[in-house]
């Protein structure tokens, strides 16, 4: 429903204002400043994009879990700070991943094996990177 509604006020915004200078020109030229009628007729539009973008549903992320051995903590260069990730050997694919993660999670030591919870950027395409949620004890697996 909220991708109709978002056509059909894209549909408003562009079409009203073309309809209304087409088929009601004389008319509007008779007020005192008739560019405030062209800005009324965008109102329209604007309601049905705006109740569109209302109801679009929330993007939910998918949670992953997984173990892997910790290798280490690298700092990568972002515009104007640092961000410190962490690199993990998969259990299952044997690869090394970088996460993200929250600087509220306790830090892990070098050549442990950890189970966590995370957001994998693979699973969910809205995230830029993968980030770590949450450590898991041995009784959460």
């Amino acid at each position: 429903m909220s991708n109709f509604l978002l056509i059909l006020g894209l549909i408003f915004l562009v079409g009203f204002p073309i309809y209304s200078h087409l088929f009601f020109y004389e008319k509007i030229q008779r007020f005192k400043d008739p560019r405030v009628v062209y800005f009324f007729t965008l109102i329209p539009g604007l309601i049905l994009v705006g109740i569109a973008m209302f109801f679009s549903p929330a993007k939910t992320y998918i949670k992953s879990e997984e173990c892997g051995i910790v290798k280490q903590y690298k700092m990568f260069p972002k515009k104007r700070r640092q961000i410190e990730r962490l690199a993990i050997v998969m259990d299952q694919s044997g690869y090394i991943r970088y996460f993200a993660f929250d600087e509220t999670l306790p830090r892990v030591e070098i050549n442990k094996h950890i189970c966590f919870e995370f957001y994998d950027r693979f699973k969910n395409k809205g995230l830029d990177q993968s980030r770590i949620i949450k450590l898991l004890t041995r009784s959460e697996i």
